[in-house]
This record gives structure tokens, sequence and C-alpha cells, in this order.
């Protein structure tokens, strides 16, 4: 095939086949990589003529719905969610396709049309607000790395009980939401991999976070414990420690959870916990199988940690071997359907405890780009993956390499041959997971949010041939329009707000078609600034976007000011090309200068108060202002990230490091009254405050 024809191919088949980089100059894709990247792409399902399975519109639109359709006998039947029937003829177009009239229910209807049947999705116009929510007023948050949590006798990794008991303390003090790091389930197997952000399903919990307590008491726990004979004084070294030993203390919560498991519940599983497996059906069962398998097979060899390595039979869920796998190993299978009930009953738990407290809000989930290939939530639906690529992004000037995630994404074939499932599915994971075990219903109106991360993966994603470098990436297009109205549909079903994380490229138009829907963007203390470099007044944010000081990914305020993050760079020797580190530490001079100067006049600062010099001290004064600036914009969510709120000065994740960096290590100070301390409460209250002050129009 030539050039020109495989060019025109790899579009077809949604690619772009160049690309413009952050300064603007073209790049092509390599023909090469255009190939490995269409193996990839049209291994996937085949998409059937016609009729898909799941036609997406929106309720309020006058326009007439196109099918693709071409159907000899164009009478349909729709039959609604209410049990409403509409009937009629659909109209064709001049291109052949069927339209129908306008659809105004919202909701997921049957269609039949010429003896085809789909589901009709009609989504409302947006989403879930944030005004919606709080009625009146401007709301704010916090912001938490679950496993950093502590509680009493958490045996070194924080756990949705320190959850619960956090979001009570925020509610005290006035917060309205509380935003929380992923949730998703990992590999029990593996506990080496951590990163939340690199999970083996989105559909389902880390039971690592699971609180034994919502369920245990004290004496039954402390029995396990001493026919374990685990040293109480191997968990208090491990509570001690400031940075979690995710192998040590994963490998003892896991030993004391099987041994509640093998004490108190194999013989007999409460009713709650069996109707529970009941509610999630095949796909808690398929995640539970996979965990025994995973485990089985890691124990013959690495390779075991891959099931696209596993012996042939075994690789397809379905198999006559699995089930036999299943039948012969009960009790590990059950071992981990206990364990995902344990994780969703402490999480409903800590959103009730949200809830009791008058969060207005309530706990905000955050739902991972992708998933490990490797993992439960690939093997399970392997169709609806792009299995043999990887998603990243293209090279820019922080990472001239570009970046590789190592995970994996939807396969747009496999959304459009399964009517949007693993999407619909994914999305309802996380907007249920505020509530937990219950909440799984599609009516299921929970409250809360989600944050989307790179929420640019509703339009387009980097993809990368397995065993391609970053920079051999290219462009792949999704149905932009249609996820949207989905998530728009999924969040008024929920009660929902939306936030997505819009940082880094974004393609023209697509922050427009978000805001249409109230998908909020997020703004950023470090990124509002002016085309002068001037740091944005609060007056002049945007306002659909979440307000905030920082994330998990960027320098803390007290970091920032101190340059810890410029020293991280240096010693790691990740400072972008031909840069300094004396350079970069005079531009954070010039940069400390110009936030001074934007902070200090919404403060009532004198004119010619001195910069706060890269100290702590310094660098809590500048700590304090900030947290009133955020909260003084038009945003209308601030969330103030807990490391803020304690001007801690190290941030929890220095992307592009896998070594030499303790990402998603951090533990937070230890206390049950983390907020009370002095200077967190007055953080709060200067955020208290800011949001209370109407905002400048």
């Amino acid at each position: 095939m030539d050039d020109r024809s495989l060019r025109t191919r790899a579009r077809r088949a949604g690619l772009a086949t160049s690309w413009r980089d952050t300064g603007g100059t073209l790049h092509r894709v390599g023909v090469d990589s255009l190939r490995s990247l269409l193996r990839v792409l049209e291994g996937g399902p085949a998409i059937r003529a016609g009729l898909p399975p799941m036609v997406v519109g929106q309720a309020g639109i006058r326009t007439p719905l196109t099918l693709a359709s071409r159907a000899d006998h164009p009478s349909f039947h729709l039959e609604c969610e209410d049990g409403t029937i509409v009937t009629g003829r659909a109209t064709r177009a001049r291109d052949g396709h069927l339209t129908l009239p306008p659809v105004h229910q919202v909701g997921y209807h049957v269609l039949d049309i010429g003896g085809v049947r789909a589901v009709l999705a009609i989504a409302p116009s947006c989403c879930h607000t944030v005004a919606e929510a709080m009625q009146d007023g401007r709301a704010w948050g916090l912001a938490a790395q679950i496993y950093g949590l502590h509680a009493p006798h958490d045996g070194g990794i924080g756990h949705f009980g320190a959850l619960a008991d956090l979001a009570t303390q925020a509610a005290a003090v006035g917060a309205d939401a509380l935003a929380i790091s992923p949730v998703h389930a990992m590999f029990a197997a593996r506990p080496t991999q951590y990163s939340p952000y690199s999970p083996s399903s989105r559909l389902f919990l880390n039971v690592l976070l699971a609180d034994m307590r919502c369920w245990f008491r004290a004496h039954e726990i402390g029995q396990v414990q001493r026919r374990l004979r685990i040293a109480p004084s191997a968990l208090l070294a491990l509570e001690n420690a400031p940075l979690i030993d995710w192998p040590h203390a994963a490998a003892l919560r896991m030993q004391m959870l099987r041994g509640l498991y093998d004490d108190c519940i194999r013989a007999a599983p409460p009713a709650e916990m069996m109707a529970f497996v009941a509610a999630q059906g095949r796909a808690l069962h398929c995640h539970a199988v996979f965990e025994a398998l995973h485990a089985h097979q890691l124990g013959r060899g690495p390779r075991g940690g891959n099931w696209r390595m596993w012996p042939t039979a075994i690789r397809n869920p379905d198999s006559p071997e699995v089930a036999r796998f299943a039948d012969e190993r009960q009790n590990e299978v059950g071992f981990h359907l206990f364990l995902q009930w344990l994780a969703a009953r402490s999480l409903d738990r800590a959103d009730k405890a949200a809830g009791k407290a008058g969060m207005k809000i309530g706990l905000i989930a955050d739902l991972a780009i992708g998933t490990d290939p490797a993992g439960s939530q690939c093997w399970t639906n392997q169709d609806d993956f792009l299995i043999g690529a990887s998603v990243g992004a293209p090279p820019d000037p922080l990472g001239p390499l570009g970046q590789n995630w190592g995970l994996t994404t939807f396969s747009p074939a496999g959304l459009h041959a399964h009517g949007y499932r693993a999407f619909i599915d994914t999305l309802r994971a996380a907007m249920a997971r505020q509530g937990g075990a219950d909440a799984r219903g599609a009516d299921a109106q929970r409250g809360g949010g989600v944050r989307i991360d790179h929420v640019m993966g509703l339009e387009r994603l980097w993809i990368i041939p397995d065993g391609a470098s970053a920079t051999d990436g290219a462009y792949l297009s999704f149905p932009r329009q249609d996820l949207m109205r989905l998530v728009a549909l999924e969040s008024r079903r929920h009660g929902s707000v939306v936030i997505g994380e819009d940082l880094g490229t974004v393609s023209p138009g697509f922050r427009g078609q978000a805001a249409r829907r109230a998908i909020m963007g997020m703004n950023v203390l470090w990124f509002e600034r002016g085309p002068d470099g001037a740091f944005l007044p609060p007056d002049k944010w945007g306002r659909n976007a979440v307000a905030m000081t920082t994330t998990h990914d960027l320098p803390t305020v007290a970091g920032w000011w101190q340059g810890r993050d410029i020293g991280w760079r240096k010693t790691l020797r990740q400072l972008p090309k031909g840069t300094k580190a004396e350079d970069a530490l005079a531009a954070r001079d010039h940069d400390r200068a110009a936030l001074w100067d934007a902070l200090r006049a919404p403060q009532g600062a004198p004119s010619d108060a001195p910069v706060p010099p890269p100290t702590p001290d310094g660098a809590a004064l500048v700590a304090d202002a900030a947290v009133g600036f955020v909260g003084a914009t038009a945003s209308p969510l601030a969330i103030l990230p807990l490391e803020d709120v304690l001007g801690l000065p190290e941030q929890p994740n220095l992307p592009g490091t896998i070594s030499g960096h303790p990402n998603w290590q951090r533990r937070y100070p230890a206390g049950r009254d983390l907020l009370a301390q002095p200077d967190a409460a007055r953080r709060l209250a200067l955020l208290r405050d800011a949001r209370r002050t109407p905002s400048t129009p």
C-alpha cells in the first residue's frame, strides 16, 4: 500500500496523520506508526452496517434525530423508560438515512425500526451543576490523598474510615465537597503497583482502602492479629513512618483481611454481602476470578503478571478452563468478592458521613484516564479496549521525548459495536462510587461528583503502538458529542457534578463544548496568567472551572515558593533540555515577585510590602494569601488540597518519574483533628470568608 492510500485508510479509522506541537510546528506521523496502529484498530470488533446498538441524542433540540439506517419499512416503535409508547414513521433524508422526530424525554429508551432494535439515549442539555447542588452561595471543598490519611491502628495505609473522619471534620468547618484520589481496583497480588492512576479495573475498588472496622469488632480483629502472630510493634512502625512502605504494609493488610475472611466470613457469608455480589453480577465475578488467576499465574513466574501471556485457554474469561478454575478455587474467588464488598461498604460509610455532616456536594471521585492493559477490566471485556496500544502525550517542552503512561483506553470500534457499554459502565462506577455498595442502579441519586482525568480524551487521545516510543504515536479521535452527552445523562441520573482535568494541550473549541454541557474545567493558580506572564486577578479567572491552588501533579504553594520542585528536578536530572538549575531558580525569583504582586492586592497588603523570603516562614505567609486569593475567584467551586491547608512543601507525585521521588507514598501528619491545627484552621477560615464575599462581576 502506498503512502497516500495508507494515510487515507488511517484517517478513516480516526487517526490524525499529522499534528501540531505547542509551538505550532506541524509534524507528520510516520508510516510505520500508522501501520502498527491500524493493526490494533482494525483488529477490534466489526462495526455492523445500519442501525448501531445505541443512538445518542439530546432533549430540547428541534432538529430531527438521524439514524444510520436505510430500513425499507421506516415505521418505528419507541418504548420509553417510564413505559410510554411512541409510534410513527421515520423520514428519509437526502442521503438515504432515516430521521426520527425530536425526542424530548431524557433517558435510555428502546427503539424498534424496521425490525431492528437499538437503545435510544436522550441526554439533557447539561450536567448537574454546582449551583443546583448548593442552591445559594459559592462552594468550597478540600482534596485529599486517601492513602496518606491516618487512622488508629491503620497499619501504615490510610483507608475509607479515615476518609469518613476527614469528611466529618471538613463539613464541620463549612466544606461542601471533598475531592479524593482514585479508588480504582489495583492488583492484589502485585502491591508494588500502587499509582492510583494505573488501575486493573475502573469498575471496582482498591481493597487496600477497605476499613475493617466498618464490619468487624475490635476483639475479632485482635484475635486474628494474635492468631497470625502479627506483632503490634510491626504495625506501629509502619504507621509512624513518613512514607508508605507499600509492599510490606499491603502484605500485612491483606494477611489481616484474609484472616478475617477465614475466621468470620467464609463459612457463612452475611446476607448483605451476598446481595451485593448478586447485584454486581458477571462483572464482579470476573474481577474476582481474575484476581485469583492473576495470583496463581504470578506464582508460576513473572510472565504471569500479564494475562496476554497466560496459557491460551485462560485468556478468555468465558472459557471452560476459567470456569473450572473458579469452581476448584471457590474460597479464593470468594475472598476477592468479600474484599470488594468490604471496600464498598467502607466507602459508603464515608459518603454517608459527608452527607450527614452537612456537605451539599459530598465526595468527588477521580476517574483515571485509562486502565492497565494487563488488568481485570481489559481481560473481562477485551473487545472494548485498544489491546496493543497505550495512551500518553506527544513531545512538548517539558517532555521532549513524549509520555507513555502504560495504560490503554476504549476502542472506538468497541464503543460503537457494544452501544457505549464500557464507557457508560465506567462512568456509572465513578459517579456511583461516592455511594459505594448500594449505588450502582441506573437511577441512583447520590450527589457528589467526578473529576475526569485528561478530559480531552472525550475528543482525542495520543496513542502509541506497543513497543514503540512515545514520539511514534498519533492522535485518535473519539465521538466527542456522543460521549459528552452520555456524561451529561449519567451526571443528571446520579446528581453528580463533573470536573474535567483540562490542563495541557487542548484543541480549539473543546472548552466551549464542555462549558455548554456544564463540564467544569480546572483553573490552577500557577497557570492563571495573562499574555505578559502576570498572574491574573481573581475576577479574571474563568467561571466554568474549579479554582485550585495546585494539584497532586504540581508543587504545593509552600514547595513552589521554596523551589522544592526545581530541587527535585535538578537531583533527578529532569530539568527541561538546555535549562540549568541556576536559570530555573532565577526564573522562579521573578515569578515569586509576580505572584506576590497579584496576591497582595486582594489581601490589602501595602504596595511596598516586601516579597516574603523563600523560607518555610515566608512560604507560610504566601500560602495564607494564596488561599484567600483562590477563594475570591468567581469559580462556582474552589478546592484546596490538604497539602496547602497544612502548608506542606512536598507534592504527592512528580510526573515523569518512576523512581527517585516517593510518588504516592507520602502520609499527612498524624492526628485525628488535622483541620483544627492552628495553621490549618487559619487557612480554612480565610477560604471560608473569601467564598462568602460576593465575587466581582
